[in-house]
Protein backbone atom coordinates (compact mmCIF):
# COMPACT_ATOMS: atom_id res chain seq x y z
CA UNK A 1 0.00 0.00 0.00
CA UNK A 2 2.76 1.97 1.23
CA UNK A 3 4.41 1.79 -2.64
CA UNK A 4 1.42 2.63 -4.06
CA UNK A 5 0.99 6.38 -2.54
CA UNK A 6 4.43 6.95 -2.93
CA UNK A 7 3.92 6.28 -6.55
CA UNK A 8 0.71 8.18 -6.82
CA UNK A 9 2.45 11.05 -5.26
CA UNK A 10 5.17 10.74 -8.18
CA UNK A 11 2.94 10.72 -10.77
CA UNK A 12 0.16 13.09 -9.76
CA UNK A 13 1.27 16.23 -7.69
CA UNK A 14 -2.01 16.74 -6.66
CA UNK A 15 -2.23 13.36 -5.11
CA UNK A 16 -0.04 14.13 -2.30
CA UNK A 17 0.69 11.30 0.47
CA UNK A 18 -2.75 10.55 1.31
CA UNK A 19 -3.65 10.32 5.29
CA UNK A 20 -2.38 7.16 7.03
CA UNK A 21 -5.23 4.58 7.05
CA UNK A 22 -3.32 2.76 9.79
CA UNK A 23 -3.72 1.63 13.14
CA UNK A 24 -2.03 3.68 15.51
CA UNK A 25 -0.37 0.50 16.78
CA UNK A 26 1.33 0.15 13.78
CA UNK A 27 1.92 3.04 11.78
CA UNK A 28 3.99 1.92 9.41
CA UNK A 29 6.16 3.18 6.77
CA UNK A 30 6.45 7.43 6.69
CA UNK A 31 4.22 8.98 4.05
CA UNK A 32 5.90 10.02 0.42
CA UNK A 33 6.84 13.32 0.50
CA UNK A 34 5.16 15.29 -2.62
CA UNK A 35 6.93 17.04 -5.48
CA UNK A 36 5.36 20.51 -3.71
CA UNK A 37 7.46 19.91 -0.56
CA UNK A 38 10.36 19.31 -2.50
CA UNK A 39 10.03 22.16 -4.68
CA UNK A 40 9.58 24.29 -1.51
CA UNK A 41 12.60 23.10 -0.02
CA UNK A 42 14.73 23.91 -2.83
CA UNK A 43 13.58 27.04 -3.34
CA UNK A 44 14.33 27.86 0.50
CA UNK A 45 17.42 26.66 -0.45
CA UNK A 46 18.08 29.27 -2.83
CA UNK A 47 16.94 31.75 -1.46
CA UNK A 48 19.15 30.99 1.58
CA UNK A 49 22.18 31.72 -0.86
CA UNK A 50 20.57 34.63 -2.38
CA UNK A 51 20.44 35.96 1.27
CA UNK A 52 24.01 35.12 2.26
CA UNK A 53 25.37 36.82 -1.37
CA UNK A 54 23.46 39.83 -0.13
CA UNK A 55 26.25 39.80 2.46
CA UNK A 56 29.25 40.29 0.05
CA UNK A 57 27.37 42.54 -2.66
CA UNK A 58 26.08 44.61 0.20
CA UNK A 59 29.37 45.31 1.63
CA UNK A 60 31.18 46.10 -1.77
CA UNK A 61 28.22 48.34 -2.65
CA UNK A 62 29.30 50.03 0.56
CA UNK A 63 32.50 50.18 0.24
CA UNK A 64 32.02 51.86 -3.47
CA UNK A 65 33.39 55.22 -4.07
CA UNK A 66 30.06 56.56 -5.24
CA UNK A 67 28.40 55.12 -2.13
CA UNK A 68 30.63 57.00 -0.22
CA UNK A 69 30.00 60.00 -1.95
CA UNK A 70 26.26 59.98 -1.09
CA UNK A 71 26.78 59.58 2.24
CA UNK A 72 29.18 62.40 2.82
CA UNK A 73 27.05 64.99 0.38
CA UNK A 74 24.05 63.55 2.98
CA UNK A 75 25.45 63.38 6.26
CA UNK A 76 29.26 64.52 5.41
CA UNK A 77 32.75 63.38 5.12
CA UNK A 78 33.76 62.62 8.99
CA UNK A 79 30.16 60.29 8.97
CA UNK A 80 31.03 58.06 6.63
CA UNK A 81 32.89 55.33 8.23
CA UNK A 82 30.17 55.17 11.10
CA UNK A 83 27.49 55.16 8.05
CA UNK A 84 29.46 52.57 6.39
CA UNK A 85 30.37 50.49 9.81
CA UNK A 86 26.64 50.35 10.35
CA UNK A 87 25.26 49.28 6.50
CA UNK A 88 28.03 46.69 6.24
CA UNK A 89 26.71 45.25 10.44
CA UNK A 90 23.40 45.53 9.05
CA UNK A 91 24.01 43.09 5.80
CA UNK A 92 25.87 40.77 7.97
CA UNK A 93 23.48 40.00 11.18
CA UNK A 94 20.63 40.43 8.65
CA UNK A 95 21.83 37.89 6.31
CA UNK A 96 22.92 35.39 8.95
CA UNK A 97 19.70 35.81 10.98
CA UNK A 98 17.72 35.77 7.91
CA UNK A 99 19.89 32.52 5.97
CA UNK A 100 19.47 30.45 9.51
CA UNK A 101 15.65 30.71 9.44
CA UNK A 102 15.24 30.14 6.10
CA UNK A 103 17.03 27.23 6.35
CA UNK A 104 15.76 25.83 9.40
CA UNK A 105 11.99 26.41 7.56
CA UNK A 106 13.47 24.46 4.70
CA UNK A 107 14.18 21.18 6.53
CA UNK A 108 11.72 20.98 9.50
CA UNK A 109 8.95 21.43 6.02
CA UNK A 110 10.94 18.75 4.08
CA UNK A 111 10.49 17.03 7.60
CA UNK A 112 7.06 16.85 7.64
CA UNK A 113 6.21 19.33 10.37
CA UNK A 114 3.58 22.05 9.63
CA UNK A 115 4.05 24.65 11.62
CA UNK A 116 7.10 26.07 10.18
CA UNK A 117 4.83 27.31 7.23
CA UNK A 118 3.21 29.99 9.84
CA UNK A 119 6.76 30.96 10.28
CA UNK A 120 7.70 31.73 6.66
CA UNK A 121 4.66 33.53 6.10
CA UNK A 122 5.70 35.95 8.59
CA UNK A 123 9.34 35.70 7.38
CA UNK A 124 8.33 36.13 4.08
CA UNK A 125 6.08 39.37 4.94
CA UNK A 126 8.56 41.22 6.64
CA UNK A 127 11.22 40.25 4.17
CA UNK A 128 9.17 42.12 1.65
CA UNK A 129 8.50 44.92 3.93
CA UNK A 130 12.07 45.66 4.20
CA UNK A 131 13.06 45.17 0.37
CA UNK A 132 10.16 47.94 -0.33
CA UNK A 133 12.67 49.71 2.45
CA UNK A 134 15.43 49.04 0.87
CA UNK A 135 14.03 50.09 -2.65
CA UNK A 136 11.62 53.27 -1.59
CA UNK A 137 12.34 54.34 1.84
CA UNK A 138 16.27 54.10 2.35
CA UNK A 139 18.18 57.28 2.70
CA UNK A 140 20.92 56.28 0.49
CA UNK A 141 19.39 53.46 -1.62
CA UNK A 142 21.98 50.40 -2.33
CA UNK A 143 20.01 49.18 -5.25
CA UNK A 144 22.78 45.82 -6.08
CA UNK A 145 21.50 44.42 -2.28
CA UNK A 146 18.13 45.45 -2.71
CA UNK A 147 17.81 43.50 -5.91
CA UNK A 148 19.01 40.35 -4.62
CA UNK A 149 16.87 41.14 -1.54
CA UNK A 150 13.85 41.13 -3.73
CA UNK A 151 14.59 37.86 -6.04
CA UNK A 152 15.19 36.00 -2.40
CA UNK A 153 11.96 36.93 -1.02
CA UNK A 154 9.75 36.41 -4.60
CA UNK A 155 11.68 32.66 -3.88
CA UNK A 156 10.80 32.40 -0.30
CA UNK A 157 6.94 33.10 -1.57
CA UNK A 158 7.03 30.68 -4.14
CA UNK A 159 7.97 28.48 -1.63
CA UNK A 160 5.33 29.16 1.16
CA UNK A 161 2.70 28.83 -1.88
CA UNK A 162 4.34 25.17 -2.43
CA UNK A 163 3.91 24.55 0.96
CA UNK A 164 0.15 25.76 1.10
CA UNK A 165 -0.87 23.11 -1.76
CA UNK A 166 -3.30 20.13 -1.41
CA UNK A 167 -0.31 17.67 -1.39
CA UNK A 168 1.47 19.56 0.80
CA UNK A 169 -1.41 19.69 3.49
CA UNK A 170 -1.76 15.70 3.35
CA UNK A 171 1.98 15.53 4.02
CA UNK A 172 1.80 17.38 6.46
CA UNK A 173 -1.34 15.81 8.22
CA UNK A 174 0.05 12.42 7.28
CA UNK A 175 3.21 12.71 8.22
CA UNK A 176 1.60 13.95 12.39
CA UNK A 177 -0.11 11.07 12.23
CA UNK A 178 2.88 8.64 11.31
CA UNK A 179 4.61 10.38 14.39
CA UNK A 180 1.73 10.48 16.58
CA UNK A 181 1.81 6.88 15.66
CA UNK A 182 4.96 5.91 16.34
CA UNK A 183 5.35 7.63 19.17
CA UNK A 184 2.27 5.36 20.55
CA UNK A 185 3.83 2.57 19.69
CA UNK A 186 6.95 3.64 21.28
CA UNK A 187 5.45 4.18 24.59
CA UNK A 188 3.61 0.08 23.98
Amino acid sequence: MTENVAQDANQNPYAGAQPAAQTPATPGAAPARPKTVEMAFWLLIAAVALVLIRIPVGIMAVKSEKHKEEIASIFGEANIPWWSSEEISGYVSAGIFTGIILAGIALLSRMGFSWPRIVLIVVVILTAMNTRVQFFASVITVYPAAWVTLVSVLLSLAATVLLFLTPSNHYFKSMGQYRKGKKQLSKA
